[in-house]
């Protein structure tokens, strides 16, 4: 499954939410039911399309506590990772974004959702090894819309600094 497609996949997903699961936002500590009720989207967004890739729940995909683990993935179950979404309430803080970035060193597209439910719009985040790509879901018009990019500048291992002559 290419990048594009799966990100095609998961904003259909999100569509299909919007459209049927936002009562959820009323409820009280109401992540894991989102959480599962986008789960539940990906997966019939995915048989749509005729896929054989299954959507668990709380995969322990990472090797280390220090990782970010995400909430969501879509997977063959046999190491190979299509989707990893992490689902959040609020904001992403930098360490859960630079997870996100080294979660990307292991999925074909590392993703999460801020749902937001005080807002209008979810904001996504879409991971790259060296960067963040961010986009508003808009609610009302089921769209998105690219709002920015950051990079993290990487540390320079002790070959490639430079030094001065004493």
């Amino acid at each position: 499954m290419k990048k594009l497609r799966t990100f095609d996949i998961f904003t259909a997903a999100l569509k299909d939410f919007e459209s049927k699961d936002k009562v959820l936002y009323s409820w009280p500590k109401n992540r894991i039911a989102l959480t599962h009720a986008l789960s539940q989207r990906l997966w019939a967004s995915l048989q749509k399309e005729g896929s054989a890739l299954n959507v668990d729940m709380n995969p322990h995909l990472q090797k280390t506590k220090k990782s970010i683990n995400p909430d969501i993935a879509v997977h063959n179950r046999k190491g190979q990772t299509a989707l990893a979404v992490v689902c959040r309430n609020d904001y992403l803080s930098e360490s859960e974004q630079k997870g996100l970035m080294e979660l990307a060193n292991s999925c074909s597209l590392a993703m999460a959702v801020s749902f937001f439910p005080q807002k209008s719009y979810m904001l996504l985040y879409r991971a790259t090894p060296y960067a963040i790509e961010y986009f508003h879901f808009d609610r009302n018009t089921l769209t998105v819309e690219a709002v920015r990019s950051k990079t993290f500048e990487t540390k320079k291992d002790n070959s490639e600094q430079t030094y001065l002559s004493l």
